[in-house]
């Protein structure tokens, strides 16, 4: 089989409020859709948006590096079968390339959509053989007080599994107060998670530690400015970490060890589906859990994390983030509001593209 077109399509998303990326503001999201269509009518979509602030490769630099192997994938006679195998050769040959993580992303989901298509699969049971049907969503508590206060009493009704705060923005005493409100405004029911960026000294961490003791904290993510001193703090506090940051470099994989309560994966950040099915594989090797967490892509590549939660173990999945794009790439957005979404219902939908939005 040949590909018989390879498009790329601009867009821009609109984020209200604006979300913190990288220590700014962001607005706008931006990325190219990548079409790939095989002679035989079968069609691929992948989603490539570096993250501004944390992607090392540009918008332009990303679509330049897309479009060229695009390109060399049409050029090829391939089996379709190979698209879904991410241990065989056109996944080595793209390793070779070493494209940039949300190069790697795009590519890699426009083929396992394409080879999915072909084979009659849902884009999960390409990726698994028995995937979730239901997958739990973490809902992201954002905003002031009195609506991060709202928001968990009303997910806590709603059955949702997992809820996460973003800390290290404020004052510690104020947000360790937030985090033992909002534990109570959840009763016993769903996990609480914490993402705190890499905002804080040792000290600072550790104070935070003691002073939400009793919390019931399933998990932070990446509390400390310096994250060789993870370690350390786990031992010192029992303070249980999740790394997420850390995963987006090559060396990152080194941490994950007993320590490690769980691994937060974004895949067009860590390099792809394959890449990111080893770290899921890796953290379950020492007793992590694999989160799927979102890095405010379109609903093509949303739709490709809810393929690989429902692959990788299921655990409540970081995409409420969906909840601040204002449009989308596609003309009915993905029903992912909710505690948790019908994965085979969802992947059945139709790929219709928003007004603007063609090859």
């Amino acid at each position: 089989m040949r590909l018989a077109n390879a498009d790329l399509i601009p867009y821009t998303l609109h984020l209200d409020p604006p979300a913190r990326i990288g220590g700014e503001e962001v607005s706008e999201r931006q990325g190219v859709l990548l079409k790939i269509e095989a002679e035989s009518g079968e069609i691929g979509w992948g989603d490539c948006a570096p993250l501004p602030g944390v992607s090392r490769e540009t918008l332009e630099e990303a679509t330049a590096t897309l479009r060229a192997l695009a390109d060399s994938l049409a050029e090829h006679s391939l089996d379709p079968r190979l698209f879904i195998d991410p241990t065989g050769p056109v996944a080595r040959a793209l390793d070779a390339a070493s494209p940039a993580p949300s190069v790697r992303y795009a590519l890699d989901l426009a083929l396992f959509s394409l080879g999915a298509d072909v084979h009659g699969r849902s884009l999960a049971q390409a990726l698994h053989p028995d995937p979730a049907v239901a997958l739990p969503m973490c809902g992201l508590l954002q905003g002031d007080r009195e609506h991060v206060l709202a928001d968990a009493r009303r997910m806590a009704a709603a059955s949702y599994r997992a809820v996460k705060v973003k800390v290290g923005r404020g004052d510690l005493d104020d947000e360790i107060q937030l985090v033992r409100d909002v534990r109570k405004a959840l009763g016993a029911g769903p996990e609480l998670r914490l993402d705190a960026n890499r905002a804080w000294t040792v000290e600072e961490a550790t104070a935070f530690a003691e002073g939400i003791r009793g919390s019931g904290l399933t998990y932070i993510e990446e509390p400390l400015q310096d994250p060789t001193g993870l370690p350390a703090l786990w031992m010192d506090t029992g303070l249980p970490i999740a790394l997420d940051e850390t995963l987006q470099v090559p060396e990152g994989q080194a941490f994950v060890r007993g320590w490690v309560a769980a691994a937060v994966i974004k895949p067009s950040l860590v390099g792809g589906i394959g890449r990111t099915l080893q770290l899921a594989a890796l953290a379950r090797s020492v007793g992590a859990r694999p989160v799927i967490s979102s890095a405010y892509e379109s609903g093509i590549g949303l739709r490709g994390l809810v393929a690989l939660a429902a692959a990788t173990d299921a655990e409540p999945a970081g995409l409420d983030t969906a909840r601040i794009m204002q449009n989308d790439v596609l003309s009915e957005r993905l029903p992912l509001e909710g505690a948790f979404v019908d994965v085979p219902a969802l992947l059945a939908r139709p790929l219709t593209m928003a007004e603007g939005i063609s090859a």
